[in-house]
C-alpha cells in the first residue's frame, strides 16, 4: 500500500500541520492533538478554542484542522458515483 492510504492518522494531521512548536516536532503535536481528544473523532468534535489549547497549536492551525475534517465530511456525502478517483499525488492534485 502506498500513498496518504498509509499513513497514520498521527502523520496525515501533521501533514495539515506543517510545523511544530518551538519543543516538539509535527508529528509529536499531531499525537499530542490525538491523545488529547482520544483519536480523529475527538479531534472532529472538539471546539477551535479547544484545540488552541494545546501548547504549539493556535487559531491558524486549528481552523486548518476543521476545515481538513469539514471536507471529508463533505466527500462521504457526495453520491458514490461523483466520488472522484483517487489513485495519486497527481490525482490530488487535480481535484
Amino acid at each position: 500500500m502506498r500513498g496518504a492510504e498509509a499513513l497514520s492518522d498521527a502523520e496525515l494531521l501533521a501533514i495539515i500541520l506543517r510545523t511544530g512548536a518551538p519543543s516538539v516536532n509535527v508529528l509529536e503535536l499531531a499525537n499530542q492533538v490525538l491523545s488529547t481528544f482520544h483519536g480523529l473523532d475527538g479531534v472532529s468534535r472538539a471546539a477551535i478554542p479547544e484545540l488552541c489549547q494545546i501548547k504549539g497549536l493556535g487559531p491558524a492551525k486549528a481552523v486548518e484542522i476543521k476545515a481538513a475534517l469539514e471536507m471529508g465530511r463533505r466527500v462521504l456525502t457526495l453520491d458514490p458515483t461523483q466520488l472522484p478517483a483517487i489513485r495519486s499525488p497527481e490525482d490530488v492534485f487535480g481535484l
